[in-house]
């Protein structure tokens, strides 16, 4: 039971094939994102007259989207909200019906809608809320993506990886989609997870990664093992030594 409990090459290692590893259709690449209710973007318009395009930026200058976070209250009175019909509130465009449509797709139709209202003129649309967490054997936390096509391999490396003790076998991930909250369990050491469903992180995002039954014992190697067993039964033998010796004297 002890030597079952320590936690082998087999348990920790990345990138697997063979016996005992599933294997994943690679059949699914990464694909833009797509807005969902509740989501906060951020829209800035560049123009030629700087003037006209502040009416729609509220004197608020692209340098300060570092600190565009929902988790700012301040900066929520700059930042769009994909609300409940599936829009946002544009001034001087009204409702923008956003939901569904990828960053590039938004940026495309707000050019449209102010055509004729500015000159030479661009928009940026970003994502406000670009994070995901992770919790679980390998610590709690939530990290902002820092590009597009972030993978599972370097989310984990941003937390600091896994530990000796999590379960790679049985990872949890949890995704937000138009339909409803998803969970997808997969085994992290197998190779296929490449360009699987799994392989590409997304905004909002949960990561949870159990424990193994081995960190019950606290062994991770051999040797740990063998100090265990030989602790056990030296501390059997103690006790077996006292009550030996309770005995004889009771005889006596």
């Amino acid at each position: 039971m002890l030597l079952s409990s320590c936690v082998m090459s087999k348990k920790i290692n990345y990138l697997q094939e063979g016996d005992n590893i599933p294997v994943y259709n690679d059949s699914v690449s990464f694909d833009d994102y797509k807005l969902q209710r509740g989501d906060y973007i951020y829209i800035h318009v560049n123009a030629i007259d700087m003037e006209m395009a502040d009416m729609f930026n509220g004197n608020v200058s692209i340098s300060s989207m570092t600190y565009m976070t929902p988790d700012n209250s301040t900066a929520r009175l700059y930042l769009y909200l994909v609300e409940e019909d599936n829009c946002i509130d544009y001034p001087y465009v009204g409702r923008v019906e956003v939901e569904g449509k990828s960053l590039r797709e938004v940026k495309l139709l707000l050019e449209e809608k102010l055509d004729g209202m500015l000159q030479g003129y661009s928009v940026d649309v970003r994502l406000a809320n670009r994070s995901f967490s992770i919790i679980g054997e390998s610590g709690t936390g939530r990290y902002n993506i820092p590009r597009e096509q972030l993978t599972i391999y370097e989310a984990l490396a941003m937390s600091g990886d896994l530990s000796l003790y999590a379960n790679r076998k049985e990872v949890h991930l949890i995704r937000q989609t138009p339909e409803g909250t998803k969970v997808m369990k997969f085994d992290l050491r197998s190779k296929s997870i490449i360009d699987s469903e799994y392989y590409y992180i997304q905004p909002n995002d949960v990561i949870y990664i159990p424990f193994d039954s081995a960190k019950h014992w606290g062994a991770n190697h051999f040797t740990s093992v063998l100090s265990m067993t030989f602790a056990t039964v030296s501390f059997g033998l103690f006790v077996y030594s006292i009550v030996d010796t309770i005995i004889k004297a009771s005889k006596q």
